[in-house]
């Protein structure tokens, strides 16, 4: 029986349950008790904890949340679980090495460890709309020129010869592929070709047209995205990827953005709930890596100080139990231009690195409006990421609680900052010369807050 079959089988014999008993009774109340019984209580004054043993009783929380809340399947509205020795199986066995990239640019990403001086995985890029395929090309092209970049995203496009993408009609397929095929061509032109695309594509917003474009855009070395919907939830069309997928040996990434606000509770139960999340993607996607990107509900970004704290331990409860290779992605309130996405930015992946995790560089203005990213963002936030490795848990908490006083109190009214063609020259595509001196400032800022950004 395949993988996927049998994840349907369990399903189908599932327990029946209406999505709003699981959203209380196997989420939240599981995570509030859970919480309680590991003694994990958030520290606010140490956004960045450097407790071995908290970060251990996450882990063990979250294979006991594994167990007892299963996995709810939207299409026969039930839920289907597994063993523990089934996760702990599935945690042990576990390979961890993911093989990206053709030629001189394959590469393996591993985990890392806290406190490490690794060189941590850099993936640059985002799946944020272009408004035209020029606009797409010139970010893809100025991402792909930045050297330590190990892999990438691309932008969606909202429009193929001026016409809407649309998710469910014949154009969303033709889209889809020519979103990738203008990327292949600007990763060429900066000669990076065999750089590793690892978010998918971005343009499908159907599981059909993503293995359809995939069957011709994509190669077995790239990756394609799975999600989940919140929380702890699946369909048939995630597992339509998974299928794909293991049947043509491309990478399975598993994208979780679990809630601090929402059932999953405070930034406590969110630790839990974001470690468990990568137990799911082992049992259910058999995903590569994992891609966490907790968010704030409120803020609707995920570099106020509850989600960094949780971020940072759930990615030391990972790193010091599992081989799961782990990026850590920020949504960022402030946009391109901005003091707040500079040291957002900066905030976050600091945590991060010194927490044991490889970083996607952050993306501006929440990702939700078209073009509202630039190459020079990608590019100093791989800076940034080179910088604090090797930096100790102790030493990054010290950094961002001094950072995160530059920014905290502005995140509800950050400002989105400027679009790609206001802050580089679309002739050329290149910064503008005040973008640049803007940068430089913020770095000097930046390095004496205990960052060497030189």
């Amino acid at each position: 029986m395949s993988h996927v079959q049998n994840i349907l089988d369990r399903a189908k014999q599932g327990l029946v349950i209406q999505v709003e008993s699981f959203d209380l009774d196997r989420i939240y109340t599981n995570l509030t008790e859970l919480v309680r019984k590991y003694n994990i209580q958030y520290t606010p004054d140490n956004p960045v904890p450097s407790d071995d043993a908290l970060a251990d009783r996450v882990f063990a929380a979250a294979v006991d949340f594994c167990v007892n809340c299963g996995c709810y399947f939207q299409n026969t509205n039930t839920v289907f679980t597994f063993t523990r020795d089934e996760v702990l199986d599935a945690i042990a066995n576990y390979d961890g090495d993911c093989h990206f990239g053709q030629g001189k640019e394959a590469r393996i990403f591993r985990s890392r460890k806290p406190d490490s001086d690794s060189r941590p995985w850099m993936h640059v890029g985002s799946g944020i709309m272009a408004s035209s395929e020029d606009i797409e090309s010139q970010i893809v092209f100025g991402n792909a020129s930045i050297p330590e970049a190990d892999s990438m995203s691309v932008n969606a496009l909202d429009k193929i010869d001026g016409r809407d993408i649309i998710t469910g009609q014949p154009g969303e397929i033709e889209g889809a592929i020519r979103s990738i095929e203008v990327a292949r061509a600007a990763i060429k032109r900066a000669g990076r070709d065999g750089l590793a695309i690892i978010n998918g594509i971005a343009t499908a917003g159907s599981s059909h047209a993503t293995i359809e474009a995939a069957k011709v855009a994509l190669v077995p070395s790239d990756a394609i995205i799975v999600g989940t919907f919140a929380e702890f939830k699946t369909n048939n069309e995630m597992m339509e990827k998974v299928e794909y997928s293991l049947n043509s040996g491309t990478n399975i990434v598993l994208a979780s953005a679990p809630m601090v606000g929402g059932y999953g509770g405070g930034p406590e139960a969110n630790a839990v709930l974001n470690t468990a999340y990568a137990f799911l993607g082992m049992l259910v996607y058999k995903c590569n890596y994992y891609l966490s990107l907790p968010m704030d509900m409120h803020y609707g970004c995920s570099t106020t100080r509850p989600v960094i704290w949780s971020m940072a331990l759930s990615g030391q409860a990972l790193a010091r139990n599992t081989n799961m290779p782990t990026l850590g992605l920020a949504y960022a309130a402030g946009g391109p231009w901005t003091e707040s996405f500079y040291y957002e930015s900066a905030a976050f992946i600091a945590a991060s690195i010194a927490s044991g995790i490889s970083i996607q560089t952050p993306h501006p203005a929440k990702a939700t409006l078209p073009d509202y990213v630039t190459p020079l963002e990608m590019k100093n936030n791989t800076h940034l990421a080179l910088a604090c490795a090797g930096m100790t848990r102790s030493q990054a908490n010290g950094i961002v609680k001094s950072i995160l006083t530059r920014y905290e109190n502005g995140l509800k009214t950050a400002s989105a900052g400027k679009p790609y063609d206001r802050c580089f020259d679309v002739e050329n595509a290149k910064p503008l010369d005040e973008y640049v001196t803007f940068v430089e400032g913020i770095n000097k800022e930046i390095n004496t807050l205990g960052i060497p950004m030189g």
